[in-house]
């Protein structure tokens, strides 16, 4: 399925199909791993206008299978993936890969990521070690996830 899929830079003419994947994502994905009312806090970070300026800024990857938006991930200039969203229905399917990827590719040094209990597995079988467990608040609602770190220049030497 991967070699069907195409790969572009951000575009915000795309913000409203990212956000509307994010909700996806997490409504059908992460709800196995927090419960309702932490699914709404989580969504609840979604804001056009914010997240137009944040993935200006970063270098950001869209993956598209012929015109439909199937994922999507970003890297900030310091190294930090920021997200990485799979649409529900392409799970599975190496779209997360394909991204990680590239973003990886873009990246030297040590990556950092802040891993949901969803996506903890995912970046432990590309190489990234769990440096911590913590705890994120949103709207006064806890939830849990990881700070994972990858030295990518190490596994280039390597």
């Amino acid at each position: 399925m991967v070699n069907k899929m195409r790969i572009e830079l951000f575009h915000e003419k795309y913000i409203d199909e990212m956000i509307f994947l994010f909700k996806e994502s997490i409504r059908k994905i992460c709800i196995k791993y927090y419960s309702p009312i932490q699914i709404e806090a989580w969504l609840s970070r979604a804001n056009k206008t914010r997240w137009i300026s944040i993935f200006k800024q970063n270098y950001t990857l869209l993956v598209f299978n012929e015109e439909i938006l199937v994922g999507f991930g970003d890297i900030t200039s310091n190294h930090y993936l920021n997200m990485l969203y799979v649409h529900p229905d392409y799970q599975n399917q190496a779209v997360a890969t394909l991204i990680c990827d590239e973003l990886e590719k873009h990246s030297t040094g040590t990556i950092t990521v802040d891993a949901s209990l969803a996506a903890k597995n995912f970046f432990i079988k590309r190489g990234y070690k769990v440096i911590k467990e913590q705890t994120v608040v949103i709207n006064q609602i806890s939830l849990t996830n990881f700070k994972m770190v990858k030295d990518v220049d190490k596994l280039r030497r390597d």
